[in-house]
């Protein structure tokens, strides 16, 4: 009598899709249908060394593998606001570069992606998810708290968040977007996967939290414009967001994995095996054979709509220096683990999914 396979589903953002380790390169690259790209890729922007990918092929290696994580993700329309688990995602993450033409300019319009919550089945005996990030939008937070940074000292994104009526409705409502978007979320899962075990993985440790922690002494090269006195608040709603997913996951009888606690001492001011996360930049041999992924210039990009391929691309290059010209190999990579941090992230779902008694 033969044994149905297991299968393994992976859904998340960009810290599950193992965005921007090893360039483009290292791409997870799926055709998919519907003008996403064809045989160049899926602009998921999932990395062959993201911790689904490296579980699939390790201990999981007897699951059928579906992998839908993509940058860029959020649970429902709040908070980022581009959709991911509940609904379709119109706006990807990924990859470092996206295909242009002659003229540095995008060559396609990406169609939505599928809900990931579509994966999920009846036959699904496993899940692993990793999200809450865009939807509380951590990255508009390191946003604002650079550009207060770029003109004052001492501590002025958490003077804002902290001390002016706006800043603190601003949090107000992205807590809310986040709660909201797990208690939507966790019921339709179950329904979706009636006989998985989900496993929910918290986000790595991006600041220090304490001034022993590290110097972070880097200016544009590494940080932007983030002063040190706003890295322990940044890294607050980090643990904000790991207390929902994890209450959230607890609450409906799932296993939480804690990322934090490991690579507390592995954050972006850390300096060589010890660095777990990028900074600003991250080098990347880029791919000269896979057509249309070039450094490139944008010139029109600051007029694109935010978070559109043409408008990242802008903002990459822009940081970059060189008058919106990618400087050499090297692109944004907005606070994401490396491979050392995904490695961690691999042999701390693997430890639970040991301790679980669903591995040996």
């Amino acid at each position: 009598m033969s044994s149905i396979q297991p299968q393994y589903v992976a859904l998340g953002d960009s810290y599950s899709a193992g965005q921007f380790i090893g360039g483009d390169a290292n791409l997870v690259r799926e055709p998919v249908s519907g003008g996403l790209g064809g045989p160049d890729g899926d602009y998921t922007g999932r990395s062959r060394d993201s911790y689904p990918q490296q579980l699939a092929h390790t201990v999981l290696s007897g699951h059928e593998f579906i992998d839908v994580t993509c940058g860029g993700a959020t649970i429902d329309d709040r908070g980022l606001g581009l959709g991911g688990i509940l609904i379709p995602q119109t706006v990807f993450g990924g990859p470092p570069c996206v295909p242009v033409d002659d003229s540095g300019m995008p060559r396609f319009t990406p169609t939505p992606r599928p809900a990931q919550i579509d994966a999920l089945s009846a036959a699904t005996t496993l899940a692993t998810v990793g999200i809450g990030g865009n939807q509380y939008n951590l990255g508009q937070i390191i946003a604002k708290c650079a550009t207060l940074g770029a003109s004052s000292l001492g501590s002025p994104g958490t003077d804002h968040y902290r001390n002016t009526a706006e800043g603190r409705a601003d949090l107000a409502q992205k807590e809310d977007d986040l709660r909201s978007g797990f208690a939507k979320m966790m019921p339709e899962l179950r329904e979706r996967a009636p006989h998985a075990r989900f496993l929910f993985v918290g986000y790595p440790t991006l600041f220090p939290t304490a001034a022993g922690q590290g110097t972070c002494d880097g200016g544009l090269d590494e940080n932007i414009t983030i002063k040190k006195g706003d890295m322990p608040f940044i890294q607050e709603q980090f643990a904000l967001v790991d207390s929902v997913i994890r209450d959230s996951a607890q609450a409906h009888g799932h296993t939480y994995v804690d990322i934090a606690e490991s690579s507390r001492a592995h954050h972006v001011c850390r300096e060589g095996a010890e660095k777990w996360m990028f900074g600003l930049y991250g080098r990347y041999e880029f791919d000269d054979g896979l057509d249309g992924y070039k450094p490139a210039r944008f010139p029109a990009g600051k007029d694109m709509p935010p978070f559109t391929p043409g408008w990242t691309a802008w903002l990459q290059g822009l940081l970059a220096h060189g008058g919106g010209i990618f400087r050499g190999n090297e692109t944004l990579t907005t606070f994401h683990p490396n491979k050392r941090g995904a490695d961690n992230q691999t042999a701390q779902v693997a430890a639970a999914l040991r301790k679980a008694g669903i591995v040996q």
